[in-house]
């Protein structure tokens, strides 16, 4: 007994001062994730947490005047001016969306006076840190500070972009912004300005020529007018040759079409009985494309069917005019509604828009696209990473403007129309897969008729149903089915139906077979990457108002808000300089913002007390100095802590050597 007490205790003294480190270690440890990863109660409303981040500038601070005059000494001071909207809006933040879990402020390193920085929720973040060339600071442009929002240090995957000039009116709830069954909320405004006098984007790229869209601004119409003829100038000369070429064509194939309609097999549990096909297909070559098959396949059309084609194709064509005019309307209407007044042609916004959608017409096509709403902005980093590598000399040139320019890209609606029609290739193997929902690895004849309901117009024909057997039968004979494993791909009796002639159609068999592999690439293989969903009731989410000059105009919109706050309210500034009411409006605003949110939230002073620093550089010396503080106080209370346990380590040994002895 006195033996193993003597050899506990030499090891104990042994390994004391490791053992002392292990939990010094482990402290810090457990402090240092504390700090840097903070849990607080999101009411179980989100899985994982979203930050909001907010860019603001101090206009009238006399270090940014100095350093903006250098470079423009004819700026507009009223974009730069500072009227504590982003004061209200945090407080704003508070009341209607406490799940946000932190706060970053990114501005040229100004610190707002009335921010408490002492708060572990909110974070100013300059743009020293975030840009990736220093050469291109001091920047002014918003653009070019959106192009690295995502580069914030641990910054949330998904965050909530706001302008200072945003606040809530109402409850914001993340499902607003997200959800795991629609992905992104997506709130849209007007159109895009036109590129030209009377000429929408609806014109471009319709396929007709429009004389007055065929300049550079407008992308040349879309190459409509470097395909016209000299005959086929205007909309009717065009439907009018395509008439004559339907009309050629249904002479081509008035010989082997009947008359009489084939009625339309309703049945879905049994297909009809197989006829003697009226075409073959052994004089096809191996590699014959699915349009090729559909040229040899006669019976799919019928003489009534071919001239209800035709009817249909000329109404669409004659309809494609009145959504555009429609179109152009609309745009016009919405931009007077959001603006009360007509956007300016030179007008830097309007252009950078204008820009921006040609180059999404490059990637993606042409056509008529919206603006998004004043709202709050929910974007996604790996999103946005995908978006600037796909556009990286447009997002690099505009990163290096100092100032907003014309061929800026308009940072949100790029993400959003980039999130909306980005898409990505399947592969035939995973659309297989999608259609084999028993895992048979083969295709039964319930399978094979859910692949034929989503590749041809309804009702399903025979003739559908032949072309298919045709098409399924003409692979067989290349591709030797007796090579198949039974033990792998078992189909069953009932999988197949009574008077069904198919051979089994595996996974293997529809790669090698081209005609159907290349049908199911054009109808099936483009997918949209994200998903999202455009919300049809944006005026019940947003609010909108332009602050002029005007007092009366002021106090009539801010009285409308006051009516019906929304989610999102946007009160941008665009009051003219010099004007003697600035003053009174500034007043008035500011009685607007109180009447709302009187009590400061935790992110602010109070107000007997004035923020310290002036801007970030003297907050981080002063950081500095207290970490060194800091780390000398604990170094000291540990070496403290050590003679400590040391002493009563030493007097218990003595105390138990001594009782020891006793014994």
């Amino acid at each position: 007994m006195f033996a193993s007490r003597k050899l506990c205790h030499r090891k104990l003294r042994k390994y004391k001062y490791r053992l002392l480190a292990i939990f010094i270690v482990l402290v810090i440890i457990f402090l240092a994730y504390q700090k840097f990863y903070p849990s607080h109660n999101l009411n179980g409303s989100i899985c994982e947490p979203i930050d909001v981040v907010y860019t603001w500038v101090n206009g009238t601070d006399p270090f940014f005047v100095n350093n903006i005059v250098k470079f423009d000494p004819n700026y507009d001071a009223t974009r730069y001016d500072d009227k504590n909207e982003l004061r209200y809006s945090l407080r704003s933040l508070e009341k209607y969306a406490p799940w946000i879990r932190h706060v970053y402020i990114i501005t040229n390193g100004q610190i707002p006076y009335w921010l408490d920085l002492s708060n572990e929720r909110v974070t100013v973040v300059p743009h020293e840190l975030l840009t990736p060339y220093p050469s291109w600071l001091p920047t002014f442009s918003s653009s070019a500070i959106e192009t690295f929002l995502h580069r914030i240090p641990n910054l949330s995957q998904r965050f909530l972009y706001l302008n200072d000039d945003v606040f809530l009116g109402d409850y914001l709830y993340p499902e607003d912004l997200y959800t795991d069954s629609e992905g992104v909320r997506v709130y849209q405004a007007w159109l895009v300005p036109d590129c030209a006098e009377d000429c929408p984007w609806t014109y471009i790229g319709d396929g007709s020529c429009d004389k007055h869209c065929n300049i550079a601004n407008c992308q040349y119409d879309g190459g409509d007018c470097s395909l016209e003829t000299n005959n086929s100038n205007n909309i009717n000369e065009h439907l009018v040759n395509r008439s004559k070429e339907h009309k050629d064509l249904f002479e081509l194939l008035k010989a082997n079409t009947t008359t009489a309609r084939v009625a339309a097999h309703s049945h879905i549990r049994k297909f009809p009985k197989r006829k003697k096909s009226s075409f073959n297909f052994s004089n096809l070559p191996k590699n014959s494309s699915f349009r090729d098959l559909l040229h040899y396949h006669r019976n799919l059309t019928y003489a009534q069917d071919f001239k209800q084609m035709v009817e249909n194709y000329n109404k669409r064509q004659q309809e494609r005019i009145k959504p555009s005019v429609s179109a152009m309307k609309t745009s016009k209407a919405s931009m007077n509604q959001s603006h009360g007044k007509r956007i300016k042609p030179r007008d830097i916004f309007s252009q950078s828009l204008i820009y921006t959608n040609m180059l999404l017409n490059r990637c993606y096509g042409f056509k008529a696209r919206h603006v998004l709403a004043h709202v709050g902005f929910l974007l996604e980093r790996t999103i946005i990473e995908a978006m600037q590598e796909k556009f990286a000399p447009e997002i690099f040139n505009t990163a290096s403007h100092r100032f907003r320019s014309a061929n800026d890209i308009q940072f949100a609606f790029a993400y959003y129309s980039f999130l909306m029609e980005e898409t990505r290739t399947t592969s035939v193997r995973e659309i297989f897969s999608e259609f084999d929902t028993d895992h048979s690895h083969s295709w039964s004849d319930r399978e094979i008729r859910t692949l034929l309901t989503r590749t041809f117009p309804l009702p399903l024909d025979v003739s559908t149903l032949h072309f298919f057997e045709e098409i399924i039968n003409n692979c067989s004979r290349y591709y030797d089915s007796k090579e198949i494993d039974q033990s792998i791909y078992t189909t069953l009796v009932y999988e197949r139906y009574m008077d069904s002639n198919l051979p089994r159609i595996t996974r293997d068999f529809v790669e090698k077979c081209l005609p159907l592999a290349q049908a199911l690439e054009e109808n099936f293989s483009s997918r949209f990457k994200y998903k999202f969903h455009i919300n049809s009731k944006r005026s019940l989410n947003s609010n909108f108002m332009m602050l002029t000059s005007n007092i009366t105009q002021v106090a009539e919109a801010l009285d409308k808000i006051r009516k019906v706050p929304r989610k999102f309210n946007c009160i941008n500034d665009n009051m003219e300089p010099g004007i003697d009411d600035n003053d009174l409006i500034r007043q008035l605003l500011e009685d607007f913002y109180l009447s709302f949110f009187p009590v400061r939230s935790q992110f602010e002073l109070p107000l007997q007390y004035r923020n310290r620093f002036e801007n970030w550089h003297d907050y981080q010396r002063w950081r500095r100095r207290k970490r060194a503080a800091l780390a000398l106080g604990y170094g000291v209370s540990a070496i403290l802590i050590t003679f400590v346990l040391r002493f009563i380590c030493i007097h218990k040994a003595k105390i138990v050597r001594r009782y020891v002895q006793k014994l």
